[in-house]
């Protein structure tokens, strides 16, 4: 039988070898694995009459790894850091079944949540955990696993998946409309939802004047959208978020008007973490998802 088929039983004395190897002591590798300085010294003698080979020098001063030896801890590290790398990734893998989204909260609200028996079926045993933001959005949490963002096309600190354009125009519900009528060079006649300050620039580039009728701010955006969906005045809308609304027809255009920014927003994994196989699925899908339904309310163009 040639040494390279009795390495069978010798798995655990190469594991001695390597840490004597690593460590550059018999001693050093005896405390890792708890035992004495001797028993480390005949694993390793075992060894080498198993492979017919001399793995170190033996001197006054210490060990040395001789030229066999060093060929063999270097095949032998590799393969303990390949092993170790398949499992971690194996075990990252496992522990993965989690997926945690950074989304606004009236994201979540107005568009994922109704498609959450649907996520169910096209992933199932995925648990999500939605880590959601009131207002406006910032840099992602480091936990996140899929964000949505607005970030540069090369952002080097992304995986990136292209989302939606960002469109903004003014959305109210069929019966405001009915009863109030469209948004006009006038709008004197309308009451108006806004998430505090943080929409006046963007009412400004759509009414081109200075601000009339009736207003009402909140501090979140999803109230702000819900209060317009009820029918309690007209709200800005970000396609990203009320294409679902709009192809359902429980939210309508309340003019003619949008703005265009020329901006987009994308869906984003961190490269810094690993990145589990699901992610891509689930950006795709979502991707899938939101093209439906700009193409549905003709907003897939630019």
């Amino acid at each position: 039988m040639t040494p390279a088929l009795r390495l069978g039983a010798a798995t655990r004395a190469l594991f001695v070898f390597e840490a004597a190897a690593r460590t550059g002591s018999f001693s050093a590798a005896g405390r890792e694995f708890n035992v004495t300085q001797p028993s480390v010294s005949r694993a390793i003698a075992q060894l080498e009459g198993e492979l017919c080979l001399r793995l170190f020098d033996r001197g006054p001063t210490g060990i040395a790894l001789t030229p066999a030896g060093q060929r063999i801890f270097d095949a032998v590290s590799q393969g303990f850091s390949g092993i170790a790398g398949a499992i971690a990734e194996a075990q990252g893998q496992l522990a993965r079944t989690r997926v945690t989204l950074s989304f606004s909260s009236s994201f979540a609200t107005h568009w994922l949540l109704p498609r959450l028996d649907r996520f169910k079926a096209a992933f199932p045993g995925i648990e999500l955990r939605l880590d959601l933001v009131p207002g406006m959005l910032g840099d992602p949490p480091p936990h996140a696993d899929i964000a949505t963002r607005i970030v540069r096309a090369d952002d080097p600190r992304h995986h990136i998946w292209p989302f939606a354009p960002e469109i903004i125009l003014p959305v109210c519900s069929p019966a405001y409309l009915a009863s109030r009528g469209p948004l006009t060079d006038d709008p004197s006649g309308h009451v108006f939802l806004n998430l505090d300050e943080a929409h006046g620039g963007y009412w400004q580039s759509l009414l081109g004047r200075a601000r009339s009728g009736q207003w009402h701010s909140f501090s979140d955006y999803s109230v702000v959208l819900q209060a317009a969906e009820r029918g309690e005045g007209i709200a800005l809308g970000w396609v990203s978020v009320v294409s679902r609304p709009l192809r359902l027809g429980t939210m309508v255009a309340a003019s003619d008007k949008t703005l265009r920014t020329g901006r987009h927003h994308s869906l984003i994994a961190p490269r810094a973490r690993f990145l589990a196989p699901v992610v891509p699925q689930i950006c795709d899908w979502l991707a899938g998802l939101m093209a439906e339904d700009l193409a549905a309310i003709g907003m897939d163009q630019p």
